[in-house]
């Protein structure tokens, strides 16, 4: 893979990690000039295709995500020779290697890792996103101190396919919470014990459940409890503890109900190691009824009995009035009818006979290759899911089309209208050469790269080779002179090169001149987006043709 281009676009520059699932390379995105993380499919999972249509979704789901603690999905293409994923790219390590390499953290570098990663969760869940599978290896953090979550969207291909799922069980079994190893879909509530277990392997440098499989682990969390981390670890403050033995708890419903809850918790404590002051940290506790102390009156109801026995009636009456309102509500949700593969128009129609209202999701579009260009690709709830009327709302996705295109035939074409089909086809022009051709006429295209045919991703670049016509005949008498001499005087001319201020990171400026000399290119950098310059350019003889590229496109061709 070293030195490959993957997909035309990603030069694999080196190796940096390897799991059960991907490897994972860094790599240049030659298109915007910029470091990626690259991840590939090991194999089997390269050569099962509902795995990797899985994957591909997941992940183009996860790539709304735009927080400054989630490593950002780039692009996702499982329909290459290689299927890959690629993210920003970070420098640094995994936490799980860094407790390898070094043991327990101090409690403060502790919190500065957790701190962000509840963040990233509570962003996500905003955002009606749960990642479902987090371990210390998806966060990263650099030596400059960043933090990033990775692998938002790969739980939901693991769970879509429960043949690899099985095959990888014991590789999320430490984090996963109980109600999730018994099958119940993941969830906020379980994400957050996730990020406990990882605090708890941070201070203690090990984890709360061990086991020989799979199985045995799932059993000690549902029965054991886990040796509070102040036990294995004396620096850890006793409020520290209370919450992380809080967030690991085997009941859902004694766990914090939400990342805004542990992060409130988490800053405190993080406050008062700064400060000095000492917090407490909530902890879930069942009521507990206090014995009577009146006397014994020979059998008569003390005024304390009685009181309970008006309260047990109370409570009798409620849970018998709930337990009808219940019965008599059970009908008060919606069924989510399917809407995928339908037009705006039609999945409208659909919700409305359902008594749903159809909304579009920020943002509204991905792609696909199973839904043709403006159909819905995506929806949540999913179908055949209830829905309270209160909230009876169907989000969409729209189908952005497929995510390689074929390669338009540009052999022969005009340099102009070579440029109009490049972009009808939804590419850019990255480069362009000259050479001579006796065959195909002067500016039009030899020789492309991509050839016509292949498949290639929206907005990738195709290098063009453009005729210079017949090659000039040469002269019967040898030449000695070292290099020829343009005929013409030397011009000079100022070009002003504007890049423009929506540009998607940095951008190529090419400027090519064509005179006597043929075909040169004067000048070729990277700007960054609103940049304004000019640059002094020489040609040669009276017909002189300079032509500025920004970004592949064609931005001016002049005449002087």
């Amino acid at each position: 893979m070293i030195g490959q281009i993957i997909h035309y676009r990603y030069e694999v520059l080196e190796k940096i990690g390897e799991g059960a699932v991907f490897t994972v390379y860094k790599a240049r995105d030659k298109v915007l000039n910029r470091l990626v993380a690259l991840k590939t499919l090991n194999p089997p999972y390269a050569n099962n295709r509902r795995f990797v249509g899985a994957v591909r979704d997941g992940y183009q789901n996860a790539a709304i995500l735009d927080h400054l603690y989630i490593a950002r999905v780039c692009d996702v293409d499982p329909t290459s020779e290689v299927p890959f994923v690629t993210y920003e790219y970070v420098n640094g390590i995994d936490v799980k290697e860094r407790i390898a390499k070094a043991g327990a953290m101090q409690v403060s570098k502790a919190l500065d890792i957790i701190i962000p990663t509840l963040e990233a969760l509570e962003y996500a869940h905003a955002n009606k996103m749960v990642h479902g599978d987090l371990r210390s290896q998806d966060i990263l953090a650099s030596p400059n101190g960043e933090i990033k979550v990775t692998d938002f969207g790969l739980s939901a291909a693991l769970r879509e396919c429960p043949d690899v799922s099985d095959n990888l069980s014991m590789r999320s079994i430490h984090y996963e919470a109980p109600e999730v190893a018994e099958g119940a879909a993941p969830s906020s509530v379980s994400d957050l014990y996730s990020a406990g277990v990882i605090l708890y392997e941070m201070l203690t440098g090990s984890l709360p459940f061990e086991g020989a499989t799979a199985v045995a682990i799932a059993l000690n969390k549902s029965k054991q409890i886990p040796t509070p981390p102040r036990s294995l670890n004396a620096s850890v403050p006793k409020s520290l503890n209370d919450l992380v033995m809080r967030a690991i708890d085997k009941s859902p419903q004694e766990r914090f109900a939400s990342a805004s809850e542990m992060l409130a918790d988490l800053r405190a404590i993080r406050d008062s190691l700064r400060t000095g002051r000492p917090v407490a940290v909530a902890q879930p506790h069942s009521r507990q009824i206090e014995p009577d102390d009146e006397p014994d009156n020979g059998g008569l109801l003390s005024r304390a009995s009685y009181l309970w026995l008006i309260v047990g009636f109370v409570l009798v009456v409620a849970l018998a009035g709930g337990l009808t309102l219940t019965l008599s509500t059970r009908d008060m949700k919606l069924d989510v009818p399917l809407i995928i593969g339908k037009s705006v128009e039609e999945a409208r129609e659909i919700a409305h006979e359902s008594g749903l209202t159809l909304e579009q999701d920020h943002p509204g579009e991905v792609y696909s290759n199973d839904y043709e260009e403006g159909r819905i690709a995506v929806q949540f709830p999913l179908a055949h899911s209830r829905v309270p009327r209160d909230k009876a709302i169907i989000k969409f996705k729209l189908s952005k089309g497929p995510s390689v295109k074929r390669v338009p035939d540009l052999l022969g074409l005009p340099e102009p209208e070579a440029y109009r089909a490049v972009e009808d086809a939804g590419f850019v022009v990255s480069k362009l050469t000259n050479e001579y051709n006796d065959k195909i006429p002067i500016n039009a295209v030899i020789r492309q790269d991509p050839e016509k045919g292949s498949m290639a991703p929206p907005q990738s670049s195709i290098a063009l080779v453009l005729s210079l016509g017949p090659k000039p005949e040469q002269p019967s008498e040898p030449s000695y002179t070292q290099s020829p001499q343009p005929k013409g005087d030397p011009r000079s001319f100022q070009i002003a090169v504007t890049v423009p201020a929506d540009a998607d990171g940095q951008q190529e400026v090419r400027i090519v001149v064509n005179d006597e000399r043929g075909s040169t290119t004067a000048v070729q950098e990277y700007h960054d987006p609103g940049d304004k310059f000019s640059e002094t350019v020489t040609a040669y003889g009276d017909n002189v043709r300079i032509r500025v590229y920004v970004g592949g496109r064609l931005a001016s061709d002049e005449k002087y």
